[in-house]
């Protein structure tokens, strides 16, 4: 039986999931600036009474971003210090992926589509991805990356790919309107979904299969911008 804990703060979202045998419990609140005061508690409300080191987790999923600055490096600590407590590792998930994956279980979307799924950056600029989905997998076209809205471009098509609209989702969608015209006029649009920690599961699982899963030391959040360094627990040495 596969037992996780997936937390993702990257976003106005402080999002919450426990797959054990009980099946799926998840707790998802917009709580702008407040994910620190409140992550311990909605954890507890999660949990219903029961103690964390009684759940027999395999691991612990933290969304790795992009997104808020602060938002990510809370998510990391708390499951580094969680997967420490436990002696378990971490797995880290896209929250551009866990955002889209909301967006498929949440919305009746007809396959295979194309998805831009973008977050606000806040400095006037828009974290995003692109992905393709045929209804049994979900490839990501290209890495995360950061950009003003004015230069956004979308993947090149690949040979036998339709010319068709396309999905955004996101609150990156709020700079719509700045957005190269091929991608305004052309997007469906959901500005509102935002990532929730249970769509963090099928990735996670994933990687455990395949042997993914990471040392709490080697947790690090993806800022995109490769001006902000964050140096994993490893990488800083022991403290003198």
């Amino acid at each position: 039986m596969n037992r996780l804990l997936a937390i993702d703060s990257a976003t106005d979202a402080l999002s919450l999931a426990l797959l054990d045998e009980r099946g799926c419990k998840s707790l998802h609140r917009i709580m702008p600036r407040q994910h620190q005061q409140l992550l311990f508690s909605l954890l507890d409300e999660l949990l219903d009474g029961r103690k964390v080191s009684e759940l027999e987790l395999q691991a612990i999923v933290y969304g790795r971003g992009p997104g808020s600055f602060t938002g990510l490096r809370i998510a990391v600590s708390a499951a580094q210090g969680l997967a420490f407590s436990l002696g378990i590792p971490v797995i880290s998930v896209s929250s551009l992926e866990t955002q889209v994956r909301t967006l498929l279980r949440t919305e009746s979307i007809i396959q295979p589509v194309r998805i831009f799924s973008c977050i606000d950056a806040r400095i006037g600029q828009v974290y995003g991805q692109w992905f393709d989905c045929d209804g049994s997998k979900l490839t990501a076209r290209g890495d995360a990356f950061v950009a003003v809205p004015e230069a956004i471009e979308q993947p090149a098509s690949r040979s036998g790919d339709d010319e068709c609209r396309f999905l955004g989702v996101g609150s990156g969608l709020v700079f719509l309107n700045a957005m190269p015209e091929a991608i305004r006029e052309q997007a469906t649009c959901w500005p509102d979904v935002l990532p929730e920690a249970r769509d963090m599961f099928a990735p996670a699982l994933q990687a455990l299969e395949s042997g993914q899963a990471q040392d709490p030391m080697l947790a690090a959040p993806d800022y995109v911008q490769t001006r902000i360094g964050w140096k994993t627990l490893a990488e800083q040495g022991r403290i003198a």
